[in-house]
């Protein structure tokens, strides 16, 4: 289990451009302060920090001090967020991040330094025909299901049709090299993207799935 502690006003930022962050392996915690940061890392096991240069409590120079000459902290990986500016270089210079990603997000770049500091199983962006089962009614539509992204612990859809979280569901699609893939798992994330039409992202968690399925997709997503 690998545990983020962000900056709250970075919520809809960086949940936004990284699905990387709703797997179940990942905990993500929300502070509002550099204080409150601070904090949270003297109780928690933190792993990852993505923060704002311009961030509420202590100056963010004072604070990455305090990290970087912390025995406990100095492991902590750090990502600062910021627009590009000379006066923000010279700042985050002498806070010295792990990264620094400028605004507005490259979603790839922060989805790389995200997956580089915690070290979590690769996901590859893949889009597929997708069957799917809900509550025993098989919905043979596959042009309204589509997987966005595949990781051997889950997967991300989208979709026309509104489902739930928690609902469990069958679903059967074929990976790159021909090989179907088929199993259950359950929506633990649902955001919707329009309303007009209507679209849907959901996160799926693989809960039942054959060794021989998951080593297929391990082999797909690891290429």
């Amino acid at each position: 289990m690998k545990t983020v502690l962000l900056a709250k006003d970075l919520k809809s930022v960086v949940l936004e451009k990284s699905s990387f962050l709703d797997r179940e392996q990942i905990v993500v915690l929300m502070a509002a302060t550099n204080d409150e940061i601070l904090k949270i890392c003297r109780t928690e096991v933190i792993d990852l920090i993505i923060t704002q240069l311009e961030m509420p409590g202590i100056r963010s120079e004072e604070f990455f001090k305090i990290i970087r000459n912390s025995r406990e902290l100095q492991g902590v990986s750090t990502i600062i967020i910021c627009s590009d500016t000379l006066a923000n270089r010279e700042r985050c210079r002498q806070c010295s991040p792990n990264a620094v990603v400028t605004m507005p997000v490259d979603a790839a770049l922060l989805h790389i330094k995200v997956q580089q500091f915690l070290n979590v199983e690769p996901r590859i962006r893949y889009r597929a025909a997708l069957a799917i089962g809900i509550e025993g009614k098989f919905k043979n539509t596959p042009l309204q299901f589509w997987t966005e992204n595949l990781s051997i612990s889950g997967m991300l859809i989208r979709a026309e049709e509104p489902l739930m979280k928690g609902d469990g569901i069958y679903f059967s699609f074929f990976l790159p090299d021909g090989a179907h893939v088929s199993g259950y798992g359950e929506i633990t994330r649902v955001e919707q993207r329009s309303t007009s039409p209507e679209e849907f992202l959901y996160g799926i968690k693989f809960t039942n799935i054959a060794p021989s399925v998951r080593s297929a997709i391990e082999a797909v997503v690891k290429k």
